[in-house]
């Protein structure tokens, strides 16, 4: 069986590193939704004692990213289409809001659009040679770099928790035939900022989030996707 993590090396709290390592394997789908996390496991792989690896459990429990079941193991929670449905209204409205207060900062804006446009490079290219993690992870940094500045740091803090309980659901993005719009929204949006258009701005996220949202639902349940409207 591939391992999911790689081994920690570094001076940095081993905590801190077990957490960034689980999460980034939740939020990229390496994680699977239902499997159980066991310290042992996990500390092996990650090459650390268990203590370490426990708090980072603990911690992702507290973030919603995890569930304990009755024997208080940690499990990577299945989504609902439900669930589902609701993270992504919510983060439709609170990235559309960051979105829209970057296209109407008064300077700044074309450093943070330059900036956008090599993430979403990285991203555009790891799609196209299949390293879906780098996509994932990619993708993971353009919307956070966006949501960064426009300094509205607990909306920020909002969306990585809803980001995150989503997590499991968002490799689906890259399976069962996926096709991108012929314009990619984050060039629109990209755009957008240079222009200093809130209203494109805003049109842009929506229309990422739900075109690759109604495709994740599709796989989630197909009779959801008639229940939203992210047309």
């Amino acid at each position: 069986m591939n391992q999911s993590l790689s081994p920690i090396a570094g001076q940095l709290s081993l905590s801190e590193l077990a957490y960034q390592q689980i999460r980034n394997a939740i939020v990229q789908g390496r994680l699977e939704s239902g499997r159980r996390l066991v310290y042992r496991t996990l500390a092996e792989e990650l090459g650390i004692s268990p203590t370490p690896v426990r708090d980072a459990i603990q911690r992702l429990v507290s973030d919603g990213a995890l569930q304990l079941d009755d024997r208080g193991v940690a499990i990577v929670p299945v989504i609902t289409a439900d669930t589902y449905i609701e993270i992504i209204n919510l983060r439709l409205n609170l990235e559309s809001v960051a979105a829209q207060a970057v296209a109407l900062m008064p300077e700044g804006r074309d450093d943070v659009a330059d900036q956008l446009e090599a993430i979403h490079q990285g991203v555009a290219d790891s799609q196209r040679q299949g390293r879906v993690n780098d996509a994932l992870h990619g993708n993971e940094q353009f919307h956070f770099h966006y949501l960064h500045a426009a300094h509205m740091p607990v909306l920020e803090e909002l969306v990585r928790s809803l980001w995150l309980r989503c997590g499991p659901s968002l490799r689906l993005a890259y399976s069962n035939g996926f096709q991108p719009l012929p314009v990619h929204p984050h060039l629109r949006l990209i755009q957008a900022i240079r222009r200093a258009d809130p209203i494109e701005a805003r049109l842009a996220v929506e229309e990422d989030l739900k075109y690759a949202g109604k495709h994740i639902l599709s796989q989630l349940d197909a009779d959801a996707v008639h229940r939203v409207d992210w047309d």
